[in-house]
């Protein structure tokens, strides 16, 4: 649960950055969807990895 409360303020940290990207480049609304896709695909990325580590017996 922790880990999709974190993701989760993430993209809406990452869409908030993308909305004045997006006001700087005349696209508010590109801006922070693209801004908010890029960090929820690297949170995906980065829960995969780590319950591939822990499934292994890695740490």
């Amino acid at each position: 649960m922790k880990k999709a409360v974190g993701s989760l303020v993430i993209m809406v940290i990452a869409a908030i950055a993308g909305f004045f990207l997006g006001a700087a480049l005349e696209n508010i609304v590109g801006g922070m969807i693209l801004l908010a896709l890029i960090a929820g695909i690297a949170c995906i990325v980065y829960a995969v990895d780590c319950a591939g580590k822990e499934s292994s017996g890695k740490k």
